[in-house]
């Protein structure tokens, strides 16, 4: 499994970007390197707080794999794995929205603070381990 920190601590990728780029390293989805691009506007949950970027990034990966692309397809596999994911994360961290991981989190330290990052690197390497496990099971 790539290393998190090199680029989402230490690199200065935020979380978005670094769970796609992960899993397009680590070969699981394929996908060229340029898509991390679509990743940027969604690290701390959209700028503003919402969904977590983390989740974002491995919702998009999980859609590569599961999702469609023409009129008519079945939406249900992609539907069922990002359910299954999303579960998995509110399940272990009580939330998928950033500013709520914030207040649990992180609440006594400043925004981009090293604990921030260390806190928030935790659910980047999650939802890398989640989106991972789902996309390799079929």
């Amino acid at each position: 499994m790539s290393d998190v920190t090199k680029y989402f601590y230490k690199g200065g990728l935020n979380c978005a970007e670094t769970t796609l780029k992960c899993l397009i390293e680590d070969g699981v989805v394929d996908l060229p390197a340029e898509c991390v691009k679509m990743m940027t506007g969604f690290g701390g949950g959209m700028q503003r707080g919402s969904i977590c970027g983390a989740v974002t990034g491995a919702v998009a990966a999980i859609g590569s794999k599961y999702g469609r692309t023409e009129l008519g397809e079945d939406r249900k596999p992609s539907a069922d794995a990002v359910r299954t994911f999303l579960k998995q994360f509110e399940a272990e961290f009580g939330t998928i929205y950033c500013k709520e991981l914030q207040k649990t989190y992180f609440k006594d330290h400043d925004r981009k603070s090293p604990e921030m990052y260390r806190a928030c690197t935790i659910f980047v390497e999650k939802a890398v381990e989640w989106a991972k496990k789902i996309i390799e099971e079929n």
